[in-house]
């Protein structure tokens, strides 16, 4: 599956592929990516893989074809993944395409997000004042306290003449066989993703704040969430907590990790029992 993910830049794409990609998949993707390139020109992309198994042989060649007549439409290719099978078949995209591509694990997101940016950043001064908030991002699992969490983001965007976006994470479905190793149930998994995207919109009109930009999407909490935050260039996490049992199971587990990992700042909104 490829999911297109929200960005800030026009000149900059980035696309979540998870699963194995198919020619179905492909004849979806790339109108897009070739619509994307008429309207912008020249463009950088972000490929983020999670739980990613590599092309059918169909989609194999959807991409070499497209490379081939795309090779000059290309700034940087920056491709983010795990392990050696992943890092190898980003360079074999290398001799096919003029564009600098270069391939960063996980724990490199930012660091590919910095190499994206590289061309557009100027230098900021080093004793600028804080900036207000303004690209609020709140992960939600919608619960309670995970309401309570957008309402004081939205209450701080407010104050500050931001946005705030929505954002969940459908976890995978995989189970074991003896001779093959984890395998993926993509209709259960659709399953899930359709549900969750109901109770994204059931939740964004009982907020009654308007139709608040949000995205659903396939990975762990901690990894949509910061990826997220990396592709809107979000100045702020909010995160809900549930109250004196500390740390919860779905946010709140995932909060300790988010808050060391993220490069802007993170509110943990801590919800008490007079709540």
């Amino acid at each position: 599956m490829i999911q297109q993910l929200p960005v800030q830049e026009d000149n900059i794409v980035a696309f979540l592929l998870s699963g194995r990609l198919s020619h179905a998949d492909y004849q979806a993707f790339l109108p897009r990516l070739e619509e994307l390139i008429k309207v912008h020109g020249r463009i950088s992309v972000l490929l983020e893989l999670t739980d990613f198994h590599g092309w059918d042989l169909d989609a194999a060649f959807d991409d070499f074809r497209f490379g081939m007549q795309h090779q000059d439409d290309f700034e940087r290719i920056a491709i983010v993944g795990k392990g050696i099978l992943q890092h190898w078949m980003a360079l074999m995209a290398k001799p096919f395409i003029r564009a600098d591509v270069q391939f960063f694990n996980q724990e490199q997101l930012g660091e590919a997000w910095d190499w994206l940016r590289e061309p557009l950043q100027l230098t900021a001064l080093d004793q600028a004042p804080p900036a207000p908030y303004r690209r609020i991002l709140v992960g939600v699992d919608f619960s309670a306290h995970s309401v309570r969490a957008v309402r004081r983001a939205l209450d701080l965007a407010h104050r500050h003449g931001g946005h705030v976006n929505l954002v969940h994470a459908v976890e995978q479905v995989a189970y074991y066989e003896q001779d093959y190793g984890p395998l993926t149930a993509p209709d259960l998994d659709l399953e899930l993703m359709e549900s969750a995207k109901g109770r994204m919109q059931k939740l964004i009109g009982e907020l009654d704040a308007g139709d608040l930009p949000r995205n659903v999407l396939f990975g762990s909490p901690k990894s949509v969430i910061l990826s997220q935050a990396e592709a809107l260039y979000s100045d702020l996490i909010v995160l809900g907590t549930h109250g004196h049992r500390g740390i919860a199971r779905l946010l709140g587990s995932t909060a300790n990790a988010v808050s060391h990992n993220a490069r802007c700042d993170v509110l943990t909104v801590h919800i008490g029992a007079t709540d």
